[in-house]
């Protein structure tokens, strides 16, 4: 075992310092999103599964039909003016924030006055002509989750309040939604170690912390391929009669690092690759299932039920109220300034949220996530699957659907259309056909956000990996880990002996300057 670990954490160490890289430096973009919202990386250096391809990957969210006939198509790559058959598109994002980020369009809404107002994730905007105008909402520096109308009032869902205003739309009111009943101030202990992985558990100071260990395993990392590749260069030197003093010197000093680094913070990175593991299959699975009091002191323990729940709002006008989506559930408001009440019986919807809130009929909504699509009766609880007609089947194992929908419009001559994620557009029959994409839409980019997502979490990876793709943060985790513990114990073992072998490595160097043939010497001729 003694030789184990000294080679394992010199081989296995060496051949996953690079993905212990793009965890670190993608890790550190994930936990500022807003500083990076306007870089773009082109979707040419991705798998296929990533470029655009029959209004897949979230291009389409809904759409909004205007006076004149033409349509507002928005969604992930911001909005676009079209006909009702899809055929001419032109660029529709004069005004909005540069950067994809930014364009990532929730909801497009007009109110009574026949104003349009549109959502992206940190800001909204007012068509004025052909142009967007951007309409801050002061005091608030949450995420955007929906916007919606009720007559000429305007309605801003954010990730933890709600927002109204009515015209001429100068000021925003807050809302923060009362406690509804049985509420229970539990969280997922899944959540928690999201949170204690990124560091936003203890706000920003918590997410300093943890892009400072990113800082470090980007250090031990570095330090480790240089004094592991190296050696080998000097000695190379000293063949060829090279100067090896700056060389020695990059060596004692990546030696001193790695191991100070490495011992000092050993527990903290531990913990960070261990709670890493803990997100993805299979150890996701059973915290997902259990729920556990905030952490006092923490982000989670606030005095407002509903922080970080919001999802999507819609007004009822067949049963003047409003329907709440959240994460923990479907509530009926009738009143803003009263308790929700938590409705029973409401169609499954992924982790993600819901993604398509639309009305059906009068009395019937449908309701869209990466759980499926379903037709919603929220008087009668009935719930029914929109492909089949049949009730929703239980949900095993990882909570998502067949159909991972993503969108949803009426607006198009072929009447409804659904945008699913993973295969784009299609009909209730499976045999629509669109125009294809143009160029310019196909050409959009990714967000450097959401490509180091794709890149952090593996999903990247899959067409080399296959079905494994989705354990590969599991076996990662475990990797790392293993190279910390083993570099740990390989410390340790030599502690004592450090000092000594340091000082006689020296000699060696010194007697190497001041002897040119040291390392390649051949005994004189007698």
């Amino acid at each position: 075992m003694k030789n184990f670990w000294k080679k394992y954490h010199k081989w296995v160490g060496l051949f996953f310092s690079f993905f212990i890289l793009m965890f670190c430096f993608s890790g550190i973009v994930l936990n500022h999103r807003t500083l990076f919202s306007k870089a773009e990386v082109s979707r040419n250096w991705m798998p296929e599964s990533y470029h655009y391809k029959n209004w897949n990957n979230g291009i389409i969210k809904g759409t909004l039909r205007l006076p004149d006939g033409k349509i507002l198509a928005y969604g992930n790559a911001g909005v676009w003016k079209t006909d009702s058959c899809f055929a001419t598109f032109a660029d529709f994002n004069r005004g909005l924030a540069e950067g994809i980020d930014n364009r990532k369009i929730s909801n497009i809404v007009r109110v009574a006055n026949n104003d349009i107002w549109c959502a992206g994730l940190y800001s909204i905007y007012l068509l004025n002509h052909d142009s967007w105008k951007e309409y801050p909402i002061a005091g608030n520096d949450e995420r955007i989750s929906d916007i919606t109308q009720r007559g000429d009032t305007l309605v801003i869902l954010t990730r933890s309040y709600l927002y109204t205003s009515v015209s001429p739309y100068d000021e925003f009111r807050k809302t923060e939604l009362k406690t509804p009943e049985n509420y229970s101030p539990k969280t997922s202990l899944f959540r928690t170690i999201w949170l204690l992985h990124s560091g936003e558990l203890f706000g920003t100071p918590g997410k300093l912390a943890v892009d400072f260990l990113g800082v470090v395993l980007i250090v031990l990392s570095a330090t480790g391929i240089i004094y592991t590749l190296l050696p080998p260069f000097i000695r190379r030197r000293h063949r060829k009669r090279l100067p090896v003093k700056t060389q020695a010197k990059a060596l004692k000093t990546s030696l001193n690092w790695h191991n100070k680094l490495g011992t000092w913070l050993i527990g903290l990175t531990l913990l960070l690759s261990v709670t890493g593991m803990c997100l993805r299959p299979p150890l996701m699975i059973p915290f997902v299932l259990v729920n556990t009091r905030p952490v006092p002191g923490s982000t989670l323990d606030s005095d407002n039920p509903w922080h970080d729940k919001l999802r999507s709002i819609r007004w009822d006008a067949s049963r003047n109220v409003w329907l709440l989506s959240s994460s923990m559930g479907f509530y009926r408001i009738n009143d803003l300034q009263l308790p929700p009440v938590k409705l029973k019986q409401t169609p499954p919807v992924s982790p993600m949220g819901v993604n398509v809130f639309h009305p059906q009929s009068p009395d019937e909504w449908l309701i869209g996530s990466f759980s499926g699509l379903f037709v919603w009766n929220p008087s009668t609880g009935t719930v029914l699957d929109y492909y089949t007609g049949q009730p929703p089947a239980a949900v095993h194992g990882r909570p998502l659907g067949g159909s991972l929908v993503n969108g949803f419009t009426d607006d198009l001559v072929t009447r409804e259309v659904i945008f699913e994620y993973d295969n784009g557009a299609r009909n209730k029959e499976n045999n629509l056909v669109l125009p294809a994409m143009p160029d310019l839409i196909k050409q959009q980019p990714m967000s450097l956000w959401n490509f180091c997502l794709e890149l952090h979490v593996g999903r990247c990876y899959s067409p080399f990996l296959g079905v494994f793709s989705d354990l590969f943060v599991f076996i990662s985790g475990l990797l790392l880990t293993l190279i910390l513990i083993s570099g740990y114990i390989v410390y340790k073992r030599h502690h004592k002996r450090r000092k000594k072998i340091m000082d006689y490595i020296i000699i060696l160097i010194e007697d190497a300057l001041m002897h040119p043939y040291f390392f390649s010497y051949i005994p004189p001729k007698s």
